[in-house]
C-alpha cells in the first residue's frame, strides 16, 4: 500500500541525512582552525542571560564602591575614638560677607578624647546651616580626607544671619563597629508569624533563615529569589498566614568591649566653630537661575533644596507650597495613588484625611493594617499598605495579599492616572547592606516592567528619615540609613522616577524623629504633588 506523500517523505529523509553530514565534517573543520571557540557549537547557555545573575553583579557593584564609605577599625578604647568635644570646626578662605548662591566650606579637624589629632577617617558627621527666626536651614555635604580632616561645603541659600552647625553622630570606631554588626548579626529580633482561619489560630516563628529539619513554609518570590520562612503551624495551611510581628533578641554578637565602647559612646554632639556666624546678602552680579518643572527622571542633587519660613524649595525643579486645599484637591482629582512603604509613608494618607476634609479612610484599623481612603466626588483614591516582611513592629503587621512590592507591581495595571509611591529603608536598618541592596534592585526592575507595559504610571521613590538619636543604635542608628540612602541613589540613578529626598529634607530641618513633624511631612507631599501638577515654568 503506497501512503500519500511518501514519495515527498523519503526525499524530506535525504535532506535531512545531508544536511547532518555536512554539519558533522563542517564542526571536524572548523575544530582545526586556529582561534576557534568551540562555545559557538554548543547550544545557547540561559544562564549568560540570566536577569538574577544581572541583578547579582550590579548588586556587587554598588557594594564595592559603598566600601569607601564603611571604616575598618577596631579600637574599643573610648579615650582613642574621635570626640566631639575635642574637635574644631573652622571656617574655610573667610569673608566679611557672602552672596546668595555661593558655597561657604568649612574644615572639620577631628580628634580623640586625649585631644590628640585622628589619623585617619571614618566618622559619621551631618552638618547643616540654618537661621532660627528665619525658620530655615539646609544640609551640608561632608568630603573625607581620610586622615582625620574634613571638608563640609555648604549652599547659601538665603540672605541673612547664617549659622554652621556639625554634629559628630557616630566615631569611625562606633561606625566600624556598627557595619559588622549589620553584616554578622543574625539574631537581632523573633518574629512571629500568626496563621488562622475562621475558626483556629496558631503562632509560628519566622525569620529569612531558619535553619532547621523540621518543616516550614517558605514564602518565596521565584523570579526574585527572595525568601522568608515560617515553621509550619500544627495543623493550618501555610497559605493561611495572616500578619507578623517582631520582639528584639537580647543577644549581641559584639564582644564585650565593643558592647561597653557603645554604651560610653555619646551620639550627635555638637563640634564647636572658631567663627561666628556669617552674613549673607543678595548680590546682584550672583542671581540664581530659575529652576525648570519638576520631572521624572531628574537627578535630586545634594543638597536638594532648603526650608526657608518652613517651607521647602526645592535646589533643582519649581515647587508649588500647595497650601490651599483646593489645589491639593484639584491635582489628586481622579488620581488612584498606590503608597507602599513603612509608617513615614502612612503618614502621607493620614497627612492627606487631615488636610483633605473629603478624603475618608473607609474603616479605622490597626496601625499596621492597610487604611484606604476615597474621596467619592472628585474619585481620588489612596491606599498605603505595609511593604511587607521584614515588618519590625510589636503590632501586627498584616500580609493583606502579598509579601512583597514586586508582585503588587507586576500585577498593577497603571495607567495615566495611577501614581505609586515606594520608601523601603527603616525596617531593613538592622539587616545586611546586600539584603537591601538587591531588595531595592528587585524593586527597581519591576518599576521598569510596570513603566514599560504602561508608560503614563508615575513612580516616586521616596529615601528614608534621620530618627532618633538615641533609639536602638546597634539595630537603627541613622548610620544604616544614611549607607542605604546613598545605596538607593545609585539603585534608581538613571531611572524615570521622581525622588523625594526625606533624608535630606530631616537632616536640613534638624529633625531626629522617625515621624517627622506635620510641616515635613506637608513638604514632603508639596514636592511629591509638584511633579504630578506643578508650575509649568
Amino acid at each position: 500500500m503506497k501512503f500519500p506523500f511518501s514519495s515527498s517523505c523519503n526525499k524530506n529523509k535525504k535532506v535531512v541525512i545531508l544536511f547532518l553530514m555536512a554539519f558533522v565534517i563542517l564542526k571536524h573543520l572548523l575544530q582545526h582552525v586556529k582561534g576557534f571557540d568551540r562555545r559557538l557549537l554548543l547550544p545557547p547557555n540561559p544562564r549568560l542571560h540570566d536577569p538574577t545573575r544581572a541583578t547579582e553583579a550590579k548588586v556587587n557593584e554598588i557594594l564595592q564602591a559603598l566600601k569607601r564609605h564603611i571604616p575598618t577599625v577596631t579600637h574599643t578604647q573610648l579615650e582613642l575614638t574621635s570626640s566631639g568635644a575635642h574637635s574644631l570646626v573652622t571656617l574655610m578662605n573667610p569673608k566679611k560677607k557672602y552672596c546668595v548662591g555661593e558655597i561657604v566650606s568649612v574644615r572639620v579637624e577631628m580628634n580623640d578624647y586625649q585631644g590628640k589629632p585622628k589619623t585617619y577617617g571614618g566618622d559619621f558627621i551631618l552638618a547643616r546651616i540654618h537661621s532660627p527666626e528665619l525658620k530655615a536651614g539646609a544640609s551640608g555635604v561632608p568630603e573625607d580626607f581620610n586622615n582625620g580632616t574634613y571638608r563640609v561645603n555648604f549652599t547659601l541659600f538665603w540672605p541673612g544671619s547664617v549659622k554652621v552647625s556639625v554634629l559628630l553622630i557616630h566615631s569611625s570606631e562606633v561606625v566600624s563597629m556598627l557595619s559588622r554588626a549589620k553584616e554578622y548579626c543574625n539574631d537581632k529580633f523573633i518574629f512571629i508569624g500568626t496563621f488562622h482561619n475562621s475558626t483556629v489560630k496558631e503562632n509560628s516563628r519566622c525569620d529569612i533563615h531558619l535553619s532547621t529539619d523540621e518543616p516550614v513554609c517558605e514564602f518565596k518570590d521565584e523570579g526574585n529569589q527572595e525568601s522568608f520562612f515560617c515553621f509550619k503551624p500544627k495543623t493550618l495551611p501555610c497559605e493561611s498566614l495572616r500578619y507578623t510581628r517582631s520582639n528584639n533578641r537580647k543577644r549581641s554578637c559584639l564582644t564585650q568591649a565593643e558592647i561597653q565602647l557603645l554604651e560610653r559612646s555619646t551620639v550627635g554632639v555638637t563640634i564647636q566653630n572658631n567663627f561666628k556666624d556669617i552674613t549673607v546678602v543678595t548680590c546682584k552680579d550672583r542671581v540664581p537661575q530659575a529652576a525648570g518643572k519638576c520631572e521624572l527622571g531628574m537627578s535630586s542633587p545634594i543638597p536638594s533644596g532648603f526650608f526657608h519660613l518652613d517651607r521647602w524649595s526645592s535646589s533643582y525643579c519649581r515647587m508649588s507650597s500647595f497650601q490651599n486645599v483646593n489645589d491639593m484637591n484639584q491635582c489628586l482629582q481622579g488620581k488612584q495613588v498606590y503608597l507602599r512603604g513603612d509608617s513615614t509613608m502612612r503618614q502621607w494618607v493620614e497627612y492627606s484625611t487631615y488636610k483633605l476634609n473629603d478624603l475618608k479612610f473607609t474603616s479605622n484599623t490597626a496601625p499596621q493594617a492597610p487604611k484606604l481612603a476615597i474621596d467619592k466626588t472628585r474619585n481620588i483614591t489612596m491606599f498605603w499598605k505595609m511593604h511587607g516582611f521584614p515588618c519590625i513592629s510589636f503590632s501586627p503587621c498584616f500580609i493583606g495579599g502579598g509579601l512583597y512590592i514586586v508582585w503588587e507591581l507586576d500585577r498593577l495595571a497603571g495607567g495615566e492616572n495611577t501614581v505609586v509611591v515606594i520608601t523601603v529603608g527603616l525596617h531593613l536598618r538592622p539587616f545586611s547592606l546586600r539584603f537591601y541592596v538587591t531588595r531595592m534592585m528587585n524593586i527597581k526592575q519591576a518599576v521598569a516592567r510596570l513603566l514599560q507595559r504602561s508608560p503614563l504610571t508615575r513612580v516616586f521613590i521616596k529615601s528614608e528619615n534621620t530618627r532618633e538619636l538615641q533609639f536602638e543604635t546597634l539595630r537603627m542608628s541613622n548610620w544604616h540609613g544614611y549607607l542605604q540612602n546613598l545605596a538607593l541613589r545609585e539603585v534608581f540613578r538613571g531611572a524615570k522616577v521622581g525622588f523625594i529626598d526625606a533624608w535630606d529634607m530631616t537632616v536640613a530641618a534638624n529633625s531626629f524623629d522617625v515621624h517627622p513633624n506635620r510641616n515635613i511631612v506637608h513638604n514632603q507631599f508639596a514636592l511629591f504633588l509638584s511633579y504630578l501638577c506643578g508650575p509649568n515654568s
